[in-house]
């Protein structure tokens, strides 16, 4: 597989420094009751790895859901597959509610976020480049070349 650098993104490499680098704040309902209904991007940390990169339409929402879980997010399914051994079948909706979904956001408390904003017709395109030249945990290209092979029958 290839190995992509921040060069790789041109114009866009500024943008993706800024959201990738520096301190992030807590992801919990303190670190996020500031932010306002801005389009952008977000990107999750464990330490200092990038888990996650998102294009949000409304980054206080998006934070929302990932700290309090109750519908339906992509982040929270991820974090149940990965860091808990979910069934990806039916890890969405253990997410949700429930003990996994406990565990789940006793896990997300630890984690670190910034959010970057960007302009709202590039977003999702921002977003998967940047997951990809981050190669992050949860949907970096390793992510998703190993749920591949490990979603191949037996």
């Amino acid at each position: 597989m290839p190995t992509f650098t921040p060069s790789h993104l041109g114009k866009w490499e500024s943008l993706f420094t800024d959201l990738v680098g520096g301190e992030g704040s807590a992801l919990t309902v303190e670190g996020i009751w500031m932010l306002g209904e801005k389009p952008g991007l977000v990107c999750v940390f464990d330490e200092e790895e990038p888990l996650y990169i998102e294009a949000a339409v409304n980054i206080s929402k998006t934070l929302q859901c990932y700290v309090k879980g109750g519908s339906e997010c992509d982040f929270r399914t991820m974090v149940g597959v990965i860091e808990m051994g979910a069934s990806l079948r039916n890890a969405a909706g253990r997410a949700k509610t429930g003990p996994l979904a406990l565990r789940i956001s006793k896990r997300v408390e630890k984690f670190r976020y910034r959010v970057v904003q960007a302009p709202l017709k590039s977003l999702s395109n921002l977003a998967c480049a940047f997951n990809v030249v981050a190669d992050t945990r949860y949907a970096g290209p390793s992510a998703l070349a190993n749920r591949a092979l490990d979603a191949l029958p037996q």
